[in-house]
């Protein structure tokens, strides 16, 4: 009985615990479109808190304080996170790249449009410089007033280092005949994928260095503690990098998944990696695949959270249904479990973005960005809340009673 009467505790206080609603602590992870924040993570208490209109030429949405920065045609939104009201709006001469993620920095939006850079100051969206560059291939990233992209123009492609405090005029600038992926920050080296070399040029000095690898890199993630890649053949690798910006001696190792790679997220000692045969979770340190979800095929690059526990978000379709599902892989004491969130229509070239209190966007295959996040607090949720707990308090008088009880039996009587 006693065991019983426990067992019924531990539900109902797990029961209480998951009807909360974000975690203690959020903030983002610089370089990587990977970020650590509290997430909805129940089906039974998100909703849709609002949708924008389609658009045929919708950019990557990024979260910045409570509202959502929406480049779309040849204009970039302010909007109200919790509302979907445009606050405020910036008028672009080019129209923006569906494809590469802007940054902000300082306040400052670095928005990508097919062929130039505009700095847009996200107090008044006013747009304070733009340059025309060639084809803008990549995200942007930025450090302090630097800012580095990747281009294609008629000679090749271009990895390019550009200073916003003067004017964009170009610092470094890396050419190959090959394309050019997304950079990281690894250190004081700023890293990118070439062909089949790791590329890392220091940020404090004018100097690179090239690291060759098995395969054509397509995304690079630096981590804390090694630097991350997927390339074409269906590789996975992994490198540290010594003051020098080169390969650490007998620390480039590799893992064959196969299919077609997403790029990686990894935190804690874990990757997570989306391909077309499956999402993986690999040991980071051995690079072994610890699971992997055979039904979760042709997935969306990872997001990784850790506000309300440790989970890894990734979208996939199902086919049977003509529908996208988002998941949640949950990471609790090593133990991963797989849960299904909500359903969304199509996500085909999809993008993700979440803000620091918990709202993950999401830009589906006709430019539209639906808002979800935890319900507030209604009515039936505070009942069911003070249900549950007036239940918890019950069972423990009870058990402390029948504790009472069966000492005060044992105790000697005097007479």
């Amino acid at each position: 009985m006693k065991r019983f009467v426990s067992f019924i505790i531990l539900l109902l206080f797990t029961a209480y615990l998951n009807v909360g609603v974000f975690a203690d602590s959020a903030g983002f992870a610089d370089e990587s479109a990977v970020y650590n924040v509290g997430t909805p993570y129940d089906k039974s208490y998100v909703e849709i808190l609002f949708s924008t209109g389609e658009a045929e030429t919708a950019g990557v949405p990024l979260a910045y304080k409570e509202f959502l920065i929406s480049p779309t045609g040849h204009e970039v939104f302010k909007i109200d996170g919790k509302t979907g009201e445009t606050v405020l709006k910036a008028e672009l001469s080019d129209k923006v790249s569906e494809s590469s993620r802007g940054v902000i920095i300082n306040g400052v939006l670095f928005q990508a449009a097919r062929t130039r850079i505009y700095a847009v100051e996200l107090e008044n969206m006013n747009v304070k410089l733009s340059k025309q560059f060639g084809e803008i291939t990549t995200d942007i990233s930025a450090i302090d007033s630097l800012i580095y992209f990747g281009v294609k123009n008629d000679v090749g492609y271009s990895f390019i280092c550009a200073d916003y405090s003067n004017d964009f005029n170009i610092v470094w600038e890396y050419k190959s005949e090959y394309p050019i992926t997304s950079a990281g920050l690894y250190g004081d080296y700023v890293v990118f994928g070439c062909n089949n070399k790791l590329v890392a040029h220091s940020r404090t000095e004018n100097t690179f260095a090239e690291n060759e690898t098995g395969g054509k890199i397509n995304y690079v993630y630096a981590g804390k503690y090694a630097v991350f890649m997927t390339a074409d053949n269906g590789m996975l690798y992994k490198m540290r990098l010594d003051d020098r910006g080169k390969t650490e001696q007998d620390s480039f190792m590799s893992l064959n998944i196969g299919g077609e790679l997403t790029a990686p997220a990894e935190l804690e000692n874990k990757l997570f990696v989306s391909s077309t045969n499956g999402f993986h979770v690999v040991d980071a340190l051995n690079m072994e695949i610890i699971k992997s979800y055979d039904e979760l095929k042709d997935g969306c690059a990872p997001v990784i959270t850790t506000g309300s526990g440790f989970r890894a978000y990734v979208v996939c379709p199902v086919k049977s249904e003509g529908k996208w599902y988002l998941y949640s892989v949950l990471d609790n004491e090593d133990e991963l479990s797989l849960n299904e969130i909500v359903k969304i229509i199509d996500f085909t070239d999809g993008k993700i973005a979440v803000s620091e209190n918990g709202t993950m966007y999401f830009r589906d295959a006709d430019g539209k960005i639906y808002a979800l996040a935890v319900r507030e607090n209604d009515i039936f949720t505070i009942i069911l809340k003070l249900v549950i707990f007036t239940g918890i308090i019950f069972f423990l008088v009870l058990i402390l009673r029948a504790w009472i009880k069966k000492h005060s039996d044992k105790t000697k009587k005097f007479t």
